[in-house]
């Protein structure tokens, strides 16, 4: 069968697939879930062990047990400073079309200070590109669609999406700006793909006049896209819902339906929830579609918010309310008695919210317990927004920590975080050259 053959095949099946209840996609998720894990036991050394288990019997994993153990997890017999030199080799050479004995590998951008390295055969290539085709295509797939995709990195993986009437074309976001606008504004696309921090760059040429674009989908991917931002998005573009992809190193997670929720992809991963508080959750990914690189029970550091209320839609995945951020950017205050206090970057984002409108901010807290404020504010904001940290901290009962304003920056080299818990003067020094003595 052809590629594009393939990738139509799995474009039907993921566009027309449908559950009627939990229980039938349950069913679904152990059939799947049973023959992925006699394939995997028989194909990869580390979880040979393993074989005519259950899942419940795996052991949970994270980035660093897949990157201490990368050459026995993976099934296609890649050594892992191999495929970290190519995969670093391509990003050097801004090349990113070959493959490495026909497999398609890459590198996380490293938000957590971790860069963890993905391998991506053809086959699953060609699920991705169905699943992403069947998710965005408004019009349908025999439609014409100009794509423009803001990333870091592009990847042949990306550009499996291509066809000849889906024009794919790949913004750097290394490039200038003002070029890359320049583009932009000359490729009448029909769908913009980019992270929040970039999408709200376009949203501001777009209200000063300088840009003219009418894209019938904007989709926010690699960053956590704040209520306050997708508000200026959707303003700025026209449009009611600004679509999200939760997509990672270890698959393609959530994606918003037509009204704008964010639904988990339970159709092809299936999700172990470790609650945090009723409501947040840690996700345990199990991946039952992707055999190169077996994302088995592994756990991320993200902080998931499940929706309550059920989405008008009528689908019966797991809705969302929001990606909350990294478990490691929760930060810890000294409690009145003592204790560690724990404080959601939710809670951390209100105060910035109710201090009035700061549209461009970042707060992290310092190893030392101390928190930068990154804001151009004038000195009244920035006495409403201790008032506000003062507020929170009786709320929640813990001492108030020092409180430190600085000039707003923001490197796009790096994914935007708002809220974020610095481990060491050395990661902070590498985010925020600018405060370096």
């Amino acid at each position: 069968m052809s590629n594009k053959l393939s990738i139509l095949k799995y474009y039907l099946t993921f566009r027309y697939r449908r559950f009627h209840s939990r229980k039938e996609l349950t069913e679904f998720q152990q059939k799947k879930i049973r023959s992925h894990l006699r394939l995997i036991t028989e194909k990869s050394l580390f979880y040979h062990i393993y074989r005519n288990k259950e899942l419940q019997d795996f052991p949970v994993i994270d980035k660093k047990i897949m990157m201490d153990n990368f050459d026995i997890i993976n099934t296609v017999g890649i050594n892992k400073d191999d495929a970290a030199a190519f995969a670093i080799d391509s990003e050097r050479t801004r090349s990113f079309s070959p493959e490495l004995h026909n497999i398609t590998v890459g590198l996380s951008s490293g938000t957590s200070y971790s860069r963890g390295i993905f391998l991506v055969e053809n086959t699953e290539k060609e699920k991705w590109a169905g699943f992403v085709l069947a998710k965005f295509l408004k019009r349908g797939i025999a439609a014409k669609y100009n794509v423009a995709f803001f990333m870091r990195a592009n990847s042949n993986l990306y550009e499996s999406v291509g066809s000849r009437n889906i024009h794919f074309e790949f913004f750097d976001i290394y490039a200038d700006l003002s070029e890359n606008l320049k583009k932009l504004n000359n490729f009448d696309a029909d769908i913009i793909v980019a992270q929040p921090s970039l999408l709200l760059m376009i949203a501001e040429e777009i209200n000063q006049g300088r840009l003219s674009v009418h894209p019938e989908t904007v989709i926010s991917i690699a960053e956590v896209l704040e209520k306050e931002d997708e508000k200026i998005l959707r303003s700025a573009f026209g449009t009611d819902v600004i679509h999200q992809v939760y997509q990672c190193t270890e698959g393609c997670l959530a994606a918003t339906c037509r009204y704008g929720t964010l639904h988990l992809n339970e159709d092809i991963v299936h999700i172990e929830k470790e609650y945090l508080d009723d409501k947040r959750f840690i996700p345990i990914i199990t991946d039952f579609e992707r055999t190169s690189q077996p994302i088995i029970r592994y756990r991320l550091n993200d902080v998931l918010v499940e929706k309550k209320n059920t989405c008008p839609c009528g689908c019966v995945y797991t809705a969302l309310e929001k990606i909350e951020g990294r478990e490691d950017d929760i930060f810890e205050m000294e409690g009145n008695d003592g204790q560690i206090v724990k404080i959601f970057p939710d809670f951390i984002r209100r105060c910035i919210l109710f201090s009035g409108e700061i549209t461009d901010y970042r707060i992290q807290q310092m190893p030392d317990g101390s928190i930068q404020i990154f804001a151009d504010i004038d000195d009244d904001r920035k006495t409403r927004v201790r008032e506000e940290f003062e507020k929170m901290s009786i709320d929640k009962g813990f001492r108030l920590p020092p409180i430190r304003f600085n000039a707003y920056s923001y490197d796009k080299s790096r994914k935007l975080k708002r809220v974020e818990k610095v481990t060491s003067l050395i990661n902070y020094s590498d985010m925020c050259p600018e405060l370096n003595p």
